[in-house]
């Protein structure tokens, strides 16, 4: 049978069974169309989420109290876990490759100036931020350096904080209050947008120390290490894991996570979301082909 001949067979089977034929185009269409549109989706996804941690520079890792076998959080409430303190943050300093290091001390508070008020994330840092967050400043300047146990009634606010409390009046020089304690405004941040959901830019920096004491806690939610872009991230990890080790009775009782780490878990999270991808194209195409 000549081809021809093939063709005008298939034509006529499709004008005899025209609602059939369309039915059969359309779920091919909307298998390859799923197919073609959720790869994008968790490509874009996925770019979206690199771009969102890598604007803090890709040299981090970051240290958290608790330690991760299989699944769970740092810190997660149950069982016996040893505090991260700032005497493990000057241990790690010491740790060769590493360059700065950022202790965090971290919770919500109401920001408070003349009748406005706003329930929002108070960051207990060093002077260290601006190099190892790549922040900026816009305005004033960022927290003075210093012994970190030492409390003092400073702040930096995000620019969307500064915003809401001060409108376009200057901030610097004036006095907020943070949980109820006066913090003197010495600074406001460049903006620098959302991570995941949480807005950076409405948030406000207090020593950490003062953070401390004001969520009433002696320990810290985390500590950030900036480490030299030459050094090997394995050997860095290896050598702040013996560090810390020793420092915590031969006990692992910490966790440190990598970018690299942390983008493995994504593509893992993307991978079992191009499987369902590709279970709808598949489902879709065998609607369609079954429509025949």
């Amino acid at each position: 049978m000549r081809g021809r001949d093939i063709a005008r067979l298939a034509s006529r089977a499709v004008a005899a069974h025209r609602l059939r034929s369309v039915l059969t185009m359309l779920g091919i269409l909307i298998g390859i169309a799923s197919v073609i549109l959720l790869t994008s989706i968790g490509e874009g996804t996925r770019r979206f989420i690199l771009s969102e941690f890598t604007q803090f520079g890709t040299n981090l890792l970051a240290i958290n109290p608790g330690k991760i076998k299989t699944t769970g959080i740092p810190g997660a409430v149950g069982g016996t876990i040893r505090k991260l303190t700032l005497d493990d943050t000057e241990s790690v300093l010491r740790v060769s490759g590493v360059e700065r290091v950022v202790p965090v001390a971290m919770g919500m508070a109401e920001v408070e100036h003349a009748d406005r008020g706003r329930s929002v994330f108070v960051y207990g840092v060093t002077s260290d931020v601006p190099d190892v967050w790549k922040f900026r400043i816009r305005q004033g300047r960022f927290l003075p350096p210093g012994d970190p146990r030492r409390a003092a009634p400073l702040a930096v606010l995000g620019p969307k904080l500064k915003r809401e409390l001060f409108g376009e009046a200057s901030a610097l020089g004036e006095h907020v209050r943070i949980g109820g304690e006066r913090f003197l405004v010495i600074g406001v941040m460049a903006p620098k947008g959302q991570l995941l959901g949480f807005d950076i830019d409405d948030s406000a920096y207090v020593p950490v120390a003062s953070a401390q004491r004001l969520f009433n806690r002696d320990e810290l939610q985390e500590v950030d290490v900036l480490f030299a872009s030459h050094a090997g991230v394995d050997e860095v990890v290896a050598g702040i894991r013996r560090t810390l080790i020793a420092r915590h009775d031969g006990e692992e009782d910490f966790t440190i996570t990598t970018q690299t780490e942390m983008l493995d878990v994504l593509d893992r999270v993307l991978g079992i979301v191009s499987l369902a991808v590709a279970g709808i194209g598949a489902i879709s195409l065998v609607v369609g082909r079954s429509g025949s």
